[in-house]
């Protein structure tokens, strides 16, 4: 072997036994806090029947939501800021990314939209909300079971 290889993987050697403890604990510290600050009492679990935070109702078509099927999600929001809402979604159980859905205002302070929730590999996951006018924001959660 080269002595400039036998010089770099000492060098990479040490580099990795120095620092590596310490990335571990964060990731670990990272994935504990990301999960453990989530209280679900925050947040207004949707199913059939229609679920109310800061007087804004909302529903879901079926009770729970189902990977690559629509669900479609139906909110009422009285003087909402505007004609459009954004639903942002993230995963609680695993790290899924961020899902965002736009509602569209269909009369009478009624919005609607369809979610469209990826494949995931657990049977049953957790999916919570920020639902936002552009000024106020409401805490929805959805149920996906396959």
């Amino acid at each position: 072997m080269h002595s400039a290889l036998k010089v770099a993987a000492v060098g990479i050697a040490l580099v990795a036994g120095f620092y590596g403890p310490q990335a571990i604990q964060q990731f670990k510290s990272a994935m504990e806090h990301s999960t453990a600050d989530v209280s679900l009492d925050d947040y207004c679990m949707l199913s059939t029947t229609s679920c109310e935070q800061e007087s804004i109702s909302m529903s879901l078509d079926r009770e729970t939501a189902q990977p690559l099927l629509p669900t479609k999600i139906k909110v009422v929001w009285e003087g909402a800021a505007s004609e459009t809402l954004m639903l942002s979604l993230t995963g609680l159980e695993m790290e899924m990314g961020s899902a965002r859905f736009q509602l569209k205002n269909t009369g009478n302070n009624i919005y609607e939209g369809d979610v469209i929730l990826p494949v995931c590999t657990m049977d049953h996951m957790t999916w919570l909300g920020e639902l936002t006018d552009g000024v106020e924001t409401v805490k929805p959660a959805i149920r996906m079971a396959r």
